[in-house]
């Protein structure tokens, strides 16, 4: 029965928090773009106000994350994303009944605080400490989860909306997002010391694996910050916020080269369609490679998609414009799977949560001026050729980074 308990539980922790993480994250990040221009002709403010909505929650994220390490070390797991599970519908309903901005704003923030603990910093540390092998490949799948969640309820959302109204939409959000992350959040554990079980993948590596929470007192925070490590990973994700949120920028792109309507839309589906099979491959290859050559592998691929948009871009192919967003989810799957496995590398696990906690929070606050930035680049040079040179250049630097990296990872005896 406990081998049993053993093999499973891992795996049972692992869809926990990604099913949890899809539907509260998901919701109110990705899906709740579905609800924004209803939300703005309703409190009759323009959107770009209402956009202040994912401002507020990344810079609230921001703030958090160096904070979240300590309280999953010191709070049940299972009760914190329970409460975190509970809030979040109640919070999309109340959105629904909504008269004034600032309480929209306020709901942000709230929301702000329960995502800090589903984004890639805490199902990182969770799945480090509950896998030995196949870590990357466990965080991997937590994101697929998301993804086909988010797969799933985009188009879902996009026909009810016109026909029953956006309040009565969100309302059924929230009802599916409390069916599945309230019964999944009480299977959420720290770590397997707690039900007296090891990580997945113990019986090679044993004595090297312990919670990187409770090694991570022995070592400061000026330790960290001053080590080459800290800035190489800080640099990395900083980067990366740019190129990151392309996919959000695909429809405008596809109507301001004068694809149909239609094209913008097929590019995002096909974005999220190789995300799906992306997290776990990614993950795969890092584990099996390692993560900085696996990332250096990768990472190529994603440059040569950027050369593929600029020759569909020049060719006018709506085929070539929506195959190339699918490659290019590369760069978007690295901002998670990705540069989790590249801050563990580096890091180590003495030093990952609280490492990778505190590049992060300052990572937030960059990636809260990454779209206006390449809209402007957009505007500015009248087209978006020069955003696609722009970030393939930016991708080339990180190869560099991770070269560099690859020979400064932070020891500590």
């Amino acid at each position: 029965m406990q081998s049993n308990r053993q093999r499973i539980m891992p795996w049972l922790v692992m869809f926990a928090i990604g099913l949890v993480s899809a539907a509260c994250l998901g919701s109110s990040m990705v899906l709740m773009g579905s609800f924004l221009p209803a939300i703005g002709q309703t409190l009759h403010v323009p959107i770009s106000v209402v956009s202040y909505y994912y401002t507020v929650m990344v810079l609230v994220m921001a703030v958090m994350m160096p904070i979240v390490p300590k309280v999953l070390v010191k709070v049940r797991n299972n009760f914190l994303y329970l409460t975190i599970a509970v809030i979040m519908p109640i919070g999309l309903m109340l959105i629904g009944h909504v008269s004034n901005l600032w309480i929209f704003f306020i709901i942000a923030f709230i929301f702000g605080i329960c995502v800090s603990f589903l984004s890639f910093v805490p199902v990182g540390i969770l799945m480090d400490n509950w896998f030995v092998k196949k870590t990357n490949f466990a965080i991997g799948l937590c994101w697929a989860i998301t993804s086909i969640f988010q797969g799933i309820m985009s188009p879902i959302l996009g026909s009810l909306i016109p026909n029953i109204g956006w309040q009565h939409t969100l309302n059924i959000l929230a009802i599916v997002v409390a069916v599945l992350s309230i019964p999944f959040s009480l299977f959420i554990r720290f770590t397997p010391k707690t039900e007296g079980l090891q990580p997945y993948g113990f019986k090679n590596e044993q004595e090297k694996h312990q919670e990187s929470s409770n090694r991570e007192d022995n070592i400061s925070t000026h330790e960290i910050v001053t080590s080459a490590t800290f800035w190489i990973v800080m640099l990395l994700l900083c980067i990366f916020q740019f190129p990151a949120v392309l996919n959000q920028m695909f429809p405008t792109y596809a109507a301001s080269v004068g694809f149909n309507g239609a094209t913008g839309g097929l590019m995002v589906t096909a974005a999220m369609i190789f995300d799906i099979f992306l997290n776990p491959l990614i993950g795969g290859t890092d584990d099996k490679l390692g993560a900085e050559k696996g990332s250096i592998l990768w990472l190529t691929i994603g440059l040569v998609s950027y050369v593929l948009l600029i020759v569909a871009t020049n060719m006018k192919s709506a085929g070539l414009a929506i195959f190339s967003a699918g490659i290019n989810d590369v760069v978007y799957v690295f901002l998670g799977t990705g540069i989790t496995a590249l801050a563990s590398a580096m890091f180590g696990k003495k030093a990952f949560a609280k490492g990778f906690s505190l590049v992060s929070s300052i990572s937030f606050v960059v990636g809260a001026f990454a779209m206006p930035l390449n809209n402007f680049i957009a505007e500015k040079f009248g087209g978006f050729t020069t955003v696609y040179i722009f970030f393939a250049i930016l991708i080339a630097i990180t190869i560099v980074l991770i070269g560099i990296g690859s020979k400064r990872h932070f020891i500590k005896d």
